[in-house]
């Protein structure tokens, strides 16, 4: 968005001590949190509001409905080879053009996107919206506030006290966690449940009591048993400290996964352009409990093919 030099000016911010440098004030857009997972209302092509997730795991720009393909007559482009970090059994779907995204003031154009089939489970969902569409943004997911923030700007290392970089493999925003004395590649994933863990990984750990099943999992290739126990040690993300966490193992991704019930916590910045992404919360020292009731439908990363992977 073009800004005048005065306006330039006087709209400059620094938060030096954050690591955070925005150029002007942030967009705000009201977030609703169903089972801690992000939904936000969208305008596509000058029509709706209309619902759609917020999925830092898919490396897609958006996803959309059938039902929504078919209202707006969306028209289709082409195919496009969907699938989960497994690698396993991808499907082909249509791929459609939308002209116009606008979520409040800020307007995304010419996007390509995919369609999919979304959970009942999660009420009312029209589309997706993907990590990707976001890396001309400083993007905020913060939970506490249930906001999006959007605006220009850039991060700032801060020797990783709250500011971590990360890898975009697929797309999709990969940190390194601490788990029992281990670097452990890990998808942050906002449609994710919890603190997910390979079942490969979980072999290597010891937990407080046997691992038991909490639920199903089901994905675009995949259908999966859950397990879950508590870690008998704690796991570290920067400054932070998860004290001998509730964790899920999963016996179907190569990564672990940092999903919605610890981002629940924060407020998450992401700098794409720099791959850097600043964690904050008023607690250092965090818990995550057992379920009360078996997770919801699990909504890993979804890769998105063809496209860049890195």
């Amino acid at each position: 968005m073009p800004v005048h030099r005065l306006s330039c000016w006087l709209l400059f911010l620094v938060f030096s001590a954050s690591g955070l440098f925005a150029t002007e004030s942030p967009k705000v857009i009201p977030m609703e949190l169903r089972h801690n997972l992000p939904f936000v209302q969208v305008m596509v092509n000058g029509k709706g509001p209309f619902t759609f997730g917020i999925d830092t795991g898919t490396g897609g720009k958006a996803l959309v409905t059938p039902d929504l393909i078919q209202q707006l007559g969306l028209p289709v482009t082409g195919e496009a080879e969907v699938g989960d970090p497994s690698g396993r059994n991808p499907k082909t779907v249509r791929s459609v053009e939308i002209k116009s995204m606008k979520l409040g003031d800020v307007e995304f154009n010419n996007i390509t996107a995919v369609e999919f089939q979304p959970s009942r489970a999660l009420g009312q969902t029209d589309g997706i919206l993907g990590f990707v569409l976001f890396r001309d943004y400083l993007f905020s997911l913060d939970y506490p506030a249930a906001e999006i923030r959007l605006s220009h700007g850039s991060l700032a290392p801060d020797g990783n006290r709250e500011v971590l970089s990360f890898r975009m493999p697929n797309n999709v925003p990969l940190i390194e966690l601490g788990v029992g004395g281990m670097k452990v590649d890990t998808h942050i994933d906002s449609r994710g449940r919890g603190l997910g863990i390979p079942e490969k990984l979980a072999r290597d750990l010891k937990f407080v009591s046997s691992p038991v099943v909490i639920g199903r999992g089901k994905t675009v290739s995949s259908d999966f048993e859950i397990k879950g126990a508590q870690l008998a040690a704690d796991i570290h993300l920067g400054t932070y400290t998860f004290t001998r966490p509730f964790v899920e193992i999963n016996p179907v991704f190569p990564v672990a996964n940092f999903g919605s019930i610890p981002l629940s916590h924060f407020a998450v910045t992401f700098d794409q352009k720099n791959k850097l992404v600043r964690f904050v919360c008023g607690d250092k020292d965090i818990v995550i409990a057992p379920p009360k009731s078996g997770p919801p439908p699990a909504a890993p990363p979804v890769t998105v093919a063809p496209g860049p992977s890195e």
